[in-house]
C-alpha cells in the first residue's frame, strides 16, 4: 500500500475542505460569491465523502467563475479519491489479479491522469497554490514518476501558505528520494517531517524503511515497533516488522514473536496482497529447518 497512501489522502482531503478559504482575481463580484458558495458546498460534501456531490457543486462553481482555483483542485480531489479506491479494491479488499485487475488498474490511471489535470489548471490560475503541487507529486510518485515527484515536492514546499500539512508534504518528499534510491536524502526529509510533526505515523514507517534498506536493523526495528505500537493503520508496518525479525534472526523466542505479528498484520486488512505477504513471511521463517 505504499505508506498507507489511501487513509493518509482522504485525511488531507478533508483537512483541506474545512480549512481552506476561496480567492478570486478581478472578476465580476457577485459571480465569484456565487462560486464561493458553490465550493463550500461542494467541500462540504466532500468532507463527508460525497464525491458525486461535491463534483457537482465544483462544476457550479466554475460555472459561475472559471478562474476559481479552489475548485478545480477540488476537482482534482475528487478523481485522486476515486483512484485510490480503485487501487483499494485492487490491492486490499481483494488484492485482484489478470483481467480483473487489469481493469482496475486502467480505471485507477484514468482518475489519476484526470485529477493531475484538475491540478495542473489550479496552479496555472495560481502558481502560488502549493496545495496541488503537492499532489502532483504525490500522483507522479503513484505512478513510479519519482524525478518529477521530487520537483513537485520541493517547489510545493518553497509556497508554504496554503499549504495545509507540511511535515507531511515533506515525508512524501523523503518518500521519492527513497524510490529513487537516495538514502541520505530520504532520511534528512523524513526525519525533518518527524520534527514538525512528532508521532508522524507514516514519517515514522518510512524512517524505517530507510533504516531496513540501510540493514540498520535494530534502528528499523524501533521504528516498525513504534508504529505498530500506536495503532497506526500502515499495514506495510506490520510486514517489515516481521520481515526485520527474521532478517536479525528473531522467532519464537522474542518477546513480539513472528505469530503475533502475523496475526496482527492480516487483522488489518485480510485479504490485501500485504496481509498475502505476512503469511508467506510467517511460514516461511517458522518453517522446520529454516535457519
Amino acid at each position: 500500500m505504499q505508506g498507507n497512501w489511501p487513509r493518509l489522502l482522504v485525511f488531507l482531503a478533508i483537512a483541506w475542505a474545512i480549512a481552506c478559504a476561496g480567492s478570486g482575481a478581478q472578476y465580476d463580484q457577485k459571480a465569484i460569491e456565487k462560486s464561493q458558495t458553490r465550493l463550500d458546498l461542494a467541500k462540504d460534501f466532500l468532507s463527508k465523502g460525497q464525491l458525486e456531490g461535491a463534483e457537482t457543486e465544483a462544476h457550479k462553481a466554475l460555472a459561475f467563475y472559471p478562474g476559481n482555483e479552489e475548485a478545480h483542485y477540488l476537482l482534482g480531489l475528487v478523481d485522486f479519491l476515486r483512484g485510490l479506491a480503485a487501487h483499494n479494491l485492487l490491492e486490499v479488499d481483494e488484492c485482484m489479479t489478470g483481467v480483473d485487475a487489469e481493469v482496475l488498474r486502467a480505471e485507477k490511471d484514468t482518475h489519476l491522469s484526470a485529477a493531475e489535470a484538475h491540478f495542473v489548471r489550479a496552479t496555472e490560475i495560481d502558481p502560488e497554490f502549493g496545495e496541488p503541487l503537492a499532489s502532483r507529486g504525490t500522483i507522479a510518485t503513484l505512478l513510479g514518476r519519482y524525478d518529477e515527484a521530487v520537483e513537485y515536492l520541493t517547489t510545493a514546499l518553497s509556497l508554504p501558505a496554503r499549504l495545509q500539512n507540511i511535515a507531511l508534504v515533506r515525508a512524501n518528499l523523503g518518500w521519492a528520494y527513497f524510490h529513487k534510491a537516495n538514502l541520505v536524502s530520504a532520511a534528512k526529509e523524513l526525519l525533518q517531517a518527524a520534527q514538525f510533526q512528532p508521532g508522524m505515523c507514516v514519517a515514522t514507517y518510512r524512517l524505517g524503511r530507510v533504516y531496513f534498506a540501510r540493514k540498520e536493523w535494530e534502528k528499523a526495528l524501533q521504528k516498525f515497533r513504534d508504529v505498530v505500537g500506536r495503532d497506526c493503520p500502515i499495514q506495510d508496518a506490520h510486514l517489515y516488522l516481521m520481515r526485520t525479525y527474521v532478517a536479525i534472526g528473531s522467532t519464537e523466542e522474542q518477546t513480539d514473536p513472528l505469530p503475533v505479528a502475523e496475526k496482527a498484520c492480516v487483522a488489518l486488512a485480510p485479504r490485501s496482497c500485504v496481509a498475502a505477504q505476512c503469511r508467506l513471511v510467517a511460514s516461511e521463517a517458522l518453517r522446520p529447518g529454516t535457519p
